[in-house]
């Protein structure tokens, strides 16, 4: 199954992708709640309410599409297929690893790390499928980095790694656009890469939740970025230095993770610099793909 949010007659609407059916789940959740339920509500509209509640799961998904089936609904709150993707939620808290692919380590010169390095991004840097990732010359070379991001389903804390799938509400594609000479001229000074990685629009994603049921474990996916449709990007999340499990159980040993936070877990080698007129794709086949077009920032200079 997959999650995404979608503008329906107007209004945004929670889809529910089960295999070649696409659901308008804000209603069939509503009517769920209505009949099994007894409570009158309206419509969620929101992937972060349905992620704040808990009831971001394939089990909970599962239980809806009997309801509707049972009702013979199903054909009620089907919708097509969309033309497009919005964001699918701001998440809380947004966390990255650096140099988590050997081959990346290397093309930048780095050494390889012996523990997760992990750094935050700003949530307000995200943006849906099809949005543009806003560029100036200010910012210098400007570079995309192709991730698999994972969602967190449960508030966790010190997470062992044997759980981490416990805490797992699913998985989508992230892009950790890296304003790159602003971010060598931070670390010149000693300072951290969050100005570098949180200009707006910076953090594209999406353009759907893939739910763990379509995703392996241990995860190991092919993931494809491409420049104007010539590849730049090809690797598998296999050759991770440190595994989704390392990860989660390091990153919760300092911090709480709360459901709708998002950790993307690095970029393969293959980063090179993008400018306006460029379109970026990234595919990760249980996944989708997420395209946005590269544009020339129109916000006013501020001297």
């Amino acid at each position: 199954m997959k999650v995404g949010l979608v503008e329906s007659n107007g209004v945004s609407t929670v889809l529910l992708q089960a295999g070649s059916d696409r659901i308008d789940f804000s209603k069939a959740y509503q009517a769920y709640r209505l009949v099994v339920e007894n409570l009158a509500t309206e419509p969620v509209r929101a992937v972060g309410e349905l992620l704040r509640a808990g009831t971001m799961t394939v089990t909970f998904f599962a239980k809806v599409l009997t309801f509707l089936d049972k009702h013979a609904l199903r054909e009620r709150y089907r919708l097509p297929e969309p033309t497009g993707y919005l964001l699918p939620f701001r998440p809380g808290k947004v966390i990255c690893l650096g140099r988590n692919y050997a081959a990346h380590a290397a093309e930048t010169g780095a050494k390889i790390p012996e523990e997760p390095v992990i750094f935050s991004k700003s949530p307000d840097s995200c943006i849906g499928d099809g949005e543009p990732i806003l560029t100036r010359e200010s910012y210098g070379r400007v570079d995309y980095e192709a991730e698999l991001a994972f969602v967190v389903g449960r508030r966790a804390r010190y997470v062992a790694e044997d759980e981490a799938a416990d805490y797992i509400a699913g998985y989508t594609i992230f892009n950790d656009v890296t304003a790159r000479g602003i971010q060598q001229a931070d670390i010149g000074q000693g300072l951290p890469w969050f100005r570098s990685k949180s200009i707006d629009t910076f953090g594209p994603m999406g353009p759907v939740i893939a739910l763990p049921d379509e995703m392996p474990w241990p995860v190991e996916v092919d993931i494809e970025l491409r420049v104007n449709g010539v590849v730049r990007q090809q690797s598998n999340t296999s050759k991770f230095l440190f595994t989704i499990p390392n990860v989660l159980s390091y990153i919760t040993r300092f911090m709480t993770l709360e459901p709708g936070d998002v950790v993307s877990t690095g970029t393969p080698d293959g980063i090179s610099a993008i400018a306006p007129g460029d379109m970026i794709e990234i595919t990760i086949p249980q996944i989708g793909v997420l395209k946005n077009p590269v544009a020339p920032s129109r916000a006013r200079t501020l001297r």
